[in-house]
């Protein structure tokens, strides 16, 4: 586990997973939607990475993508959209041994067992993730990874790669594919000279110029591109018998056809698994291709169906990432952020240095504690590591080089931006300004939150023309962006330097677009402290209206245990994200400003797409303990097929699912009448569809 992760605290990690979300979303859009890479390819690996990690250690503060994120981003509109049956989700991640031993601990502690599962390890390919859709056989479409949900079509484009069959024989129903689309170093080298010679974008690295090749939106550019692929897992599969396990599963798919990469071993122990990792780095120069870690994956699957998710990640698999670069440098000084929660986040100013190939001049101080901890001044010489951050770690100080004048950094006792005392919280490690929306700092984070591409997504409403907004005093919280552009205001905007006659026309095109907005984007538009995208989303899928969801804001400010249960039955929402929901909804001002918006603004209903199954639209409660998952699971793979999950119950129920102890809910059931399964006859309807991640 990398340095500044070791002992970071729950808090600690809702900062900096707040902080790496909104940097992650600016780099996602800059490469996937602009083709433009801003930092290096290893940088943002790990940067993913962190984030994947901190998640992995608080499983309920999942966000984008992550991720988060995700990992992900969002679909451009030239692109068709084609919404994943199976979501399409991120890994975990592992940065050392120990991270390998949490892993396989986790596995046994899940599922009860005192035994070592076989570990399928495959290389972990630097590429571009892909879903390929057949039906009866015949390939019908293909689509990147976009958002975890939706992707891009790129079925033209995936068509052009060679061997990737568009038929394969003896495969009935539905069989969904997935893989890493890539490029060759050498090819890339090509690539770029012929790039140069026609004085087109030159690409920073292969990953770089597999995405920009694999969503062009003409085909024939990318029949140009010398794309290559591997296929690594399947997703949705209905009708057709598979393989019950990973190993076997990628012999099968090189039988239909498929390339599947042959570097891979079943290891039975974890000493073989790192024995696999090693050979990986001593390989991974020599290899035709990037790799950037190893993934490990549970080889059977019935235990990886047991074993299910943690929001966004799968508890069956991990990426076994390859180690940060580290460098030293000068930190000039210490300056203090001020983020939309109030938080005072300290930030090392660097005299510049290149890591990875990308000049770093900021780093991550993250909290008061990290700097009294490390004794970090301002003068020192310290060490800097990439191990997630686009603003890498300040791992350390080299004390040999300390000059003995250097005073301790004295943290500020008022913030910067309102002059309003800061307080301490130290279960939190968090320094905070509790001045809310009358400190300047934090409206301007707040709104510039809102306005942000995984939110409203406001173009042309960027972070200086929010700054210029509030110093004018033209706008001052979410609503008055949908009515301060006034005629005199436009006439006057078109005068001021940066704005324009054009700009503030595109301005108000951005604006009347945003009125339509997703119900999750708006929920994460809000800025709950430590609702990220993913939770908005299962808060949406929850919800289904804006209106209800309003109402279930209501319920929970009137202390309406019934609707905070609800809110405990969602995977990835802990007692932590509770406390801070109920803490937004306890402000009466919050929730008017909700009701204003849901006024303003045309939501669309959230209804997450249902599967064709036997339980499909019927309503479930599930009851005591269960042995093969946990209650979570047992609720989201009930909602994948279709069917609704009460938390109480009543005589609309269909059918109770009763584990070990339960209690009242299975007497009032009897009572109803309601009909009661057993966790195994749960577990045979669950059979009748498979579904692969």
């Amino acid at each position: 586990m990398n340095y500044d992760l070791i002992n970071l605290s729950e808090i600690e990690a809702k900062s900096l997973l707040s902080e790496l979300q909104s940097k992650i979303q600016n780099y996602n859009r800059s490469y996937y939607q602009d083709n433009i890479s801003l930092i290096s390819d290893s940088a943002y690996d790990q940067l993913l990475a962190t984030v994947y990690q901190i998640e992995q250690k608080y499983p309920h503060l999942v966000s984008h993508d992550s991720v988060t994120q995700i990992v992900g981003y969002n679909v451009i509109d030239d692109f068709k959209k084609i919404t994943h049956k199976v979501p399409m989700l991120s890994l975990s991640n592992a940065f050392s041994e120990e991270d390998l031993y949490d892993f396989i601990a986790r596995i046994k502690n899940f599922l009860h067992i005192g035994h070592m599962l076989d570990i399928c390890c495959e290389l972990k390919i630097d590429g571009v993730s892909f879903n390929a859709r057949y039906e009866n056989g015949k390939l019908v479409n293909a689509s990147s990874r976009g958002d975890g949900y939706i992707g891009e079509d790129i079925t033209h484009n995936i068509l052009t790669i060679k061997d990737l069959p568009h038929q394969i024989v003896d495969v009935a129903g539905i069989f969904e594919v997935r893989g890493e689309v890539y490029i060759d170093k050498d090819d890339l080298e090509a690539l770029n000279i012929e790039q140069a010679k026609a004085k087109k974008q030159i690409f920073a690295n292969p990953r770089n110029a597999a995405s920009g090749s694999l969503r062009q939106l003409d085909a024939n550019v990318t029949s140009m591109r010398p794309l290559k692929y591997f296929i690594y897992a399947i997703g949705e599969v209905i009708g057709c018998d598979i393989p019950d396990n990973q190993n076997a599963l990628l012999d099968y798919l090189r039988f239909l056809g498929f390339v599947v990469n042959p570097h891979r071993k079943l290891a039975k122990s974890e000493l073989e698994i790192l024995e696999f990792y090693n050979q990986a780095m001593e390989l991974r120069d020599k290899l035709p291709y990037e790799i950037d870690g190893v993934v490990y994956k549970v080889n059977d699957f019935s235990y990886s169906e047991r074993l299910g998710f943690v929001a966004r990640a799968p508890r069956f698999a991990i990426a076994h990432k390859f180690p940060a670069i580290i460098g030293s440098t000068k930190l000039n000084t210490i300056t203090i952020q001020v983020g939309r929660t109030g938080a005072l986040t300290p930030v090392a100013e660097l005299e510049p240095i290149s890591i990875g190939g990308v000049i770093v001049a900021r780093a991550s101080l993250h909290n008061i504690h990290e700097i009294k901890r490390k004794d970090i001044r301002e003068g020192d010489i310290v060490f800097l590591q990439r191990a997630g951050d686009v603003i890498p770690q300040v791992i350390g100080v080299d004390l040999s080089k300390r000059d003995e004048m250097l005073e301790k950094f004295v943290f500020p006792t008022k913030c910067p931006s309102c002059g309003e005392n800061v307080f301490l919280y130290e279960d939190e490690a968090i320094v905070r300004c509790e001045n809310g929306l009358s400190c300047p700092a934090q409206i301007y984070e707040r709104l510039v939150h809102f306005v942000s591409r995984g939110a409203l997504n406001m173009d042309g409403l960027g972070k200086q023309q929010i700054a210029f907004l509030l110093e004018e005093k033209l706008i001052s919280d979410p609503v008055s962006l949908f009515t301060f552009l006034t005629h005199d205001v436009e006439m006057y905007l078109s005068t001021r330097n940066g704005w324009g006659v054009k700009s503030v026309i595109n301005l108000k095109k951005t604006i009347a677009a945003s009125h339509k907005v997703g119900l999750a984007k708006f929920i994460y538009a809000l800025g709950i402290r430590h609702i990220g995208e993913s939770n908005a989303r299962l808060l949406a899928e929850e919800v289904e209206t804006a209106q209800a969801f309003l109402e279930f804001l209501c319920e929970i400010q009137n202390g309406n245990m019934e609707a905070i249960e609800k809110l405990n039955d969602l995977p990835g929402i802990g007692i932590k994200i509770i406390e801070m929901i109920k803490e937004f909804c306890a402000l009466e001002h919050n929730l008017v400003l909700v009701k204003k918006l849901i006024d303003i603004l045309d939501i669309e209903d959230c209804r997450r797409e249902k599967i064709d199954s036997v339980i499909s639209g019927k309503i479930v409660v599930f009851t005591g303990t269960l042995e093969s998952m946990s209650r979570a699971a047992a609720k989201e793979m009930a909602e994948k097929l279709g069917c609704k999950v009460a938390s109480a119950i009543s005589k609309n129920v269909d059918f109770v699912v009763a584990g070990d102890k339960a209690g009242s809910k299975l007497k009032k059931a009897a009572e109803l009448g309601v009909k009661v399964l057993s966790e195994e006859e749960w577990n045979d309807i669950v059979k009748s569809v498979v579904f692969w991640y």
